[in-house]
């Protein structure tokens, strides 16, 4: 393992992998492939706490929440190009919507806001549901469903621009909102509440498909589009897929396993591998809480809400359970290879690669010489260099 010898306060890899932006308190590092020395050293304003690059990968989002704080850059003109400040109501969070578009989001959820950089102007949209996210936009920035509480009702505001192109009632759809979800290619939306799901087309707002479930914990678009899995309090996984009007495609259960697959138990920062144990299997949550696909679609990583437990799914089939010593925190795949990594809060990383025997690697050390309790990581595109970050440190290592 190749560890780049500084802890930073934050980091982000750029859209197309090709640099890597860090921030140390009010500094600005943006490092190109191979990432080993800097090709941008800048110095903003105030202090830095997150990191977003742009689809383009020219301009970086810099936030610092604790002051209300936005400062944009830009990598190529290297200069600071905008800053904004909150005013009465803080920002609580920030991100990027196409190239030159940013959502903030004010506390308590009294409004969104949507600021052009190109035209220096801002758009308030007032009165949203107080759920994340509550609102969702294509990747350009043009058309965007918001879901707002008016009157006592809930409807879904399709937009685009300024103009408000259809109020959608969707309390007759579902009932109460608790989320809504994009597909990568822009084409669906999904709302849901705990117990019914519908989907509907981005840019006629038509519904066409629904389905009911058991307590609806989790959902994830595949990469594809093609597939929607959900996530339910009774360790069922529901597969939907665009091609059958999103109707039922699959379903599996983590309460109903054969005993095909293998399986690992973690002791002692070693991973031992053990026939299947239905004693294991009976402490297993039931309550399907995080679902992540595989760059491919091939495979499928789930945990539970507050589980040890990670479970890995071939072609709707669990090929591989494996047991951590404490709850996950984190797991994602790399972005073009089958290779999954987990973070678990402890000093050890867990990765799984397809074909291979899976692994534990030790976490690299802070500059103090304390080891980092990994509870978030991040892949970079050339599937080799990672992110990995405590809550408060990052550090920037090769696999």
């Amino acid at each position: 393992m190749n560890v780049l010898p500084l802890d930073y306060d934050a980091c982000a890899f750029s859209t197309d992998g090709r640099y890597v932006a860090s921030a140390v308190y009010n500094r600005l590092i943006v490092k190109a492939q191979p990432f080993s020395g800097p090709h941008v050293v800048a110095t903003a304003a105030h202090a830095i706490d997150g990191l977003q690059w742009n689809l383009a990968s020219n301009l970086i989002l810099c936030t610092e929440f604790s002051k209300g704080v936005v400062q944009v850059y830009d990598v190529r003109a290297e200069k600071w190009i905008r800053t904004l400040r909150c005013g009465y109501f803080k920002f609580v969070a920030a991100e990027w919507i196409g190239r030159n578009k940013i959502l903030l989001t004010l506390e308590f959820h009294m409004a969104l806001a949507v600021f052009n950089l190109l035209k220096n102007s801002i758009v308030y949209i007032e009165i949203p549901k107080p759920i994340w996210p509550c609102a969702v936009f294509d990747s350009d920035g043009t058309h965007m469903f918001v879901v707002s509480k008016i009157n006592g009702y809930e409807k879904l505001l399709m937009m685009s621009s300024r103009s408000l192109d259809r109020i959608i009632y969707i309390q007759d759809i579902i009932g109460p909102c608790n989320g809504l979800n994009k597909s990568p290619n822009n084409r669906f939306i999904c709302v849901f509440n705990d117990v019914k799901l519908a989907i509907l087309d981005f840019l006629s707002g038509n519904v066409i498909g629904s389905v009911e479930t058991i307590s609806l914990n989790a959902v994830s678009w595949a990469p594809n589009s093609k597939y929607l899995a959900l996530g339910c309090s009774l360790g069922d996984i529901v597969v939907l897929a665009s091609s059958n009007e999103f109707n039922i495609e699959f379903k599996f259960s983590c309460s109903l396993l054969n005993e095909d697959y293998d399986f690992f138990i973690e002791s002692g920062g070693v991973l031992i591998q053990s026939n299947p144990s239905k004693t294991f299997i009976n402490n297993v949550s039931t309550k399907i809480s995080f679902i992540v696909w595989s760059f491919n679609c091939t495979y499928l990583s789930t945990y539970e809400e507050d589980s040890t437990f990670l479970f890995i799914w071939q072609k709707y089939r669990l090929i591989c359970l494996i047991k951590l010593s404490k709850k996950i925190k984190k797991m994602q795949w790399s972005p073009s290879e089958n290779k999954l990594c987990v973070a678990y809060g402890t000093d050890l990383i867990f990765f799984w690669t397809e074909g291979q025997t899976p692994k534990l690697q030790t976490s690299p050390k802070l500059v103090d010489g304390t080891s980092l309790l990994v509870s978030n990581l991040s892949w970079s595109f050339n599937n080799r260099d990672m992110i990995l970050s405590d809550g408060k440190k990052c550090l920037l290592f090769t696999t």
